[in-house]
């Protein structure tokens, strides 16, 4: 690598990502009992109204108390869910209700059994109440919830148990929903071994598979294991073409510094292409983004905080957006710094480390003591990435700064 190569800057970074950002997979039908974690490929659109009829919202009794101030009244039929009633009530009468059971016609209200007391002489029920309600307390409404036609849940949604049940609750079994892109990740060195073998003199165990492997868990792909790349060039080139065959995305850590043995950008050149690869962006500086025939590349660093900045604020995205889901970014909220930075250097997009702390003069941040990219400590110390924009020359305490939660990014 030159070392006069233009850096791009974090932003123009996510801006070209965006323009790669095409839906890779079809849509296809998927049982409800699968759908979890997919990606909707059309609008779900209520088939019904939802509750289909005016209900009780709790155990009690249906009130038609008709503009009096009547507070007793007798019980002329009991309502269970699943059953209707048998008339409407005529004012004055009042109905034992269950909850979920069809609220009457003529209910004013549903009193809760709490709230009164039954009383039964010669065979006639009848209620008391302990004080006054107002009208259509207690009855959901028809439509309330949903309305027939109306759509419920947008193409593109992660679908997460809400969305599910949503869907179930109109009676839909099945689904239109994106396959699964499949993503194939590979970790590259010589130096690298899996956990559980034994370790010998000047290697490492591999654990940013790990880590990316659980960040991928969030997502709606089907992880490829394609092992570890050793530093031969006939070994990559071999390795990427099958793999570029086999998968949407590829996703590789390590081999993108431009190193002699740094062989992963020289092959995805001769295959296909680079798109870009410098960015100045703290730490994450070496990445790639190219394209195979059929797949995109994607080449994150080593070390792995950096390896973990990329992926959640570059790779991430764009996985999402092939997936189905349209390219987003994580959410930023702003916490005051419990820290001082006196002096920075500018024009990179800078990710500390950071955790929230809370006390009673409310919501702090606090930075972990070292910014080396190579610090699983500094991620495990961490409950999120404090980002330090391009022309943030210091830092006082009780700034703002803005903090994106480890749970947005898939490290949960």
């Amino acid at each position: 690598m030159s070392t006069k190569t233009p850096f791009l800057s974090f932003d123009e970074a996510l801006n070209h990502l965006r323009g790669l950002g095409h839906c890779k997979v079809v849509a296809e039908e998927t049982s409800l009992y699968e759908a979890y974690g997919r990606i909707l490929a059309e609008d779900i659109i209520a088939t019904c109204d939802l509750p289909p009829l005016d209900n009780s919202a709790m155990d009690g009794y249906a009130i038609a108390q008709g503009g009096s101030e009547q507070t007793s009244f007798p019980v002329v039929m009991e309502i269970f869910a699943g059953s209707m009633p048998e008339a409407p009530l005529k004012p004055g009468e009042a109905a034992r209700i269950f909850t979920g059971a069809p609220a009457p016609g003529g209910a004013d209200f549903v009193v809760p059994q709490e709230d009164c007391s039954e009383s039964d002489a010669d065979g006639k029920r009848r209620v008391e109440l302990s004080r006054s309600y107002p009208a259509g307390c207690n009855i959901r409404r028809k439509g309330e919830d949903q309305t027939k036609g109306a759509p419920i849940v947008k193409a593109g949604t992660l679908l997460r148990p809400q969305e599910i049940a949503a869907a179930a609750s109109i009676g839909l079994g099945q689904l239109k929903t994106y396959r699964r892109l499949k993503v194939g990740v590979f970790s590259t060195g010589n130096e690298l071994i899996r956990p559980g073998t034994e370790r010998q003199d000047g290697q490492i165990f591999d654990a940013n598979h790990f880590l990316l492997r659980g960040m991928l868990a969030s997502l709606p792909v089907e992880l490829v294991d394609l092992g570890i790349l050793a530093d031969r060039r006939e070994v990559v080139e071999s390795a990427l073409e099958a793999a570029s065959k086999q998968c949407d995305v590829i996703l590789t850590s390590g081999g993108a510094g431009g190193g002699d043995k740094d062989f992963v950008s020289a092959t995805l050149s001769k295959l296909g292409k680079t798109t870009f690869w410098h960015l100045a962006v703290k730490p994450g500086r070496p990445f790639m983004v190219g394209e195979l025939p059929d797949c995109v590349f994607i080449g994150l660093p080593g070390n792995p905080v950096a390896a973990t900045v990329a992926f959640a604020f570059l790779a991430r995205p764009l996985i999402e957006a092939l997936a189905g889901s349209g390219f987003g970014e994580a959410p930023r909220q702003y916490v005051a710094a419990d820290f001082e930075i006196s002096s920075r250097k500018t024009g990179r997009r800078e990710f500390l480390r950071g955790r929230r702390a809370v006390s009673d003069e409310g919501v702090k941040l606090t930075k972990y003591h070292s910014d080396g990219s190579a610090l699983l400590s500094s991620l495990t110390f961490a409950d999120g990435f404090i980002e330090l924009k391009e022309d943030v020359s210091s830092v006082q305490k009780g700034d703002l700064l803005p903090f994106v939660s480890f749970d947005e990014i898939g490290l949960r």
